[in-house]
C-alpha cells in the first residue's frame, strides 16, 4: 500500500486513522539498509508484507475493525503469539475475540503439534515478530514505537534517526518549512538533538530554544524569562507584528493544562508557577515552560510561509536573549 502524505480526502474517519498510522511506516529500502543477515531480511520484508495485507483488508472492510489500526497489526499478534486465549485488558476483549478467528485469512494457523501459531505465507513471520517485540521491549526509549512503525532497523547493531525521519510522515509543503527552520537554526550556531524519529531539539548556549515536531506538526520556540524576551522584542522595527504573532501563538506547557484541571497534582501546579502575563494591553496565561508554538495539538492549522518568517525572527531574539 502507498501512504501519501500529501492526501487530504478520505472514505470516512477509519479511512483517515488507517492513513494516520500508515505515514509512520518506515520504507524497507531504510528499515533495512544497515542489516546484514540474509534471514531477518527476508523475515522483516514477511512482516511488512501480512502487515501491508492487514492494512489493506482494513480499507476494503472498515466495518469489521472498530478500534486502532496498530491493535490489529502490532498489539493484538502480540498476544496471540503469546499465547493469550482472551485480551488482558477489558477494553480490548470485544475487538480481540472478534479478531483471533480472523487472523487465519492472513496465513496464521494453531499447530497443535506443537502448540504454537505458524503462518504458512509467511513462515518466518511468528518467529521473528516475537522477537521484534522483544527487542522493542528492551529500549529504555521506545523513540516513537519501533513495531508500530515496523522500524527494523532495531534489528541492526545501531539505530541512527535522521532528519528525513521526522519529515517523512509530512506533507511536502510542510517538509520544506521545517527543513527552512532548520538550516536556519544551524547556520546561527546551534546544535541538534534527536529525541525521536519525530522530535528534533536544537540547543543554543546549552538552552533548548527550537522544537521541531512531527505527528501531528508542531513547531516551538521557547523563550525562559517572558519579561525579558518581550522587551527584547518591543526594541525591534517589526515589533507590532511580533507581539500580534505572539499574542497568537502563546502557549502554556501542557503539564500546566494537565495540573489546572486536577485537584490531586496540587504540589506540581504550584511548583510549575503558571501566571498571568502581560503583552501591552492584553493578558495571556503562561508558566516557566511557555513557548510559541504553531498547529497545537488542540487547533491544529496548516502552516505558511509567513509563520516560518517570524518564527526566524523569534528565534533571533530569543539566540539574543541568550547572548544578552
Amino acid at each position: 500500500m502507498n501512504f501519501d502524505p500529501n492526501e487530504t480526502k478520505f472514505a470516512s474517519d477509519y479511512h483517515h486513522l488507517i492513513w494516520q498510522h500508515g505515514l509512520q511506516i518506515v520504507p524497507l529500502e531504510i528499515s533495512l539498509a544497515d542489516i546484514e543477515d540474509k534471514e531477518t531480511r527476508i523475515a522483516c520484508i514477511q512482516i511488512y508484507d501480512c502487515t501491508m495485507e492487514i492494512l489493506a483488508d482494513m480499507c476494503n472492510q472498515p466495518e469489521a475493525y472498530t478500534t486502532n489500526p496498530s491493535n490489529y497489526t502490532v498489539t493484538y499478534l502480540a498476544w496471540l503469539l503469546e499465547g493469550k486465549q482472551v485480551a488482558p485488558f477489558k477494553r480490548d476483549a470485544e475487538a480481540f475475540a472478534h479478531y483471533l478467528p480472523k487472523v487465519t485469512q492472513f496465513g496464521f494457523i494453531y499447530d497443535d503439534d506443537i502448540n504454537e501459531w505458524t503462518n504458512h505465507r509467511y513462515p518466518l513471520f511468528c518467529d521473528y515478530f516475537t522477537r521484534f517485540v522483544a527487542l522493542y521491549k528492551k529500549r529504555k526509549k521506545n523513540m516513537g514505537d519501533y513495531t508500530q512503525r515496523l522500524d527494523f532497523r532495531l534489528f541492526a547493531k545501531r539505530v541512527i534517526h535522521t532528519f528525513d525521519d521526522l519529515l517523512r510522515p509530512m506533507p511536502d509543503t510542510e517538509r520544506i518549512y521545517f527543513a527552512a527552520l532548520r538550516e536556519y537554526v544551524l547556520a546561527n550556531g546551534m546544535k541538534e538533538k534527536k529525541e525521536g524519529p519525530h522530535f528534533f531539539r536544537y540547543i543554543y548556549k546549552e538552552k533548548v530554544s527550537l522544537e521541531l515536531r512531527s505527528l501531528p506538526t508542531r513547531i516551538s520556540v521557547p523563550f525562559g524569562e517572558f519579561e525579558q524576551f518581550l522587551a527584547l522584542a518591543e526594541k525591534e522595527a517589526d515589533a507590532d507584528a511580533l507581539i500580534d504573532y505572539l499574542l497568537n501563538n502563546i502557549t502554556i506547557c501542557d503539564g500546566c493544562a494537565a495540573n489546572i484541571a486536577s485537584r490531586q497534582r496540587e504540589k506540581e501546579k504550584k511548583k510549575c508557577g503558571y501566571y498571568w502575563v502581560a503583552i501591552r494591553d492584553a493578558k495571556r496565561l503562561s508558566c516557566v515552560a511557555s513557548r510559541i508554538t504553531t498547529s497545537q495539538y488542540s487547533r491544529p492549522r496548516a502552516l505558511s510561509d509567513g509563520d516560518v518568517e517570524m518564527l526566524k525572527r523569534m528565534i533571533a531574539i530569543r539566540i539574543a536573549q541568550l547572548d544578552h
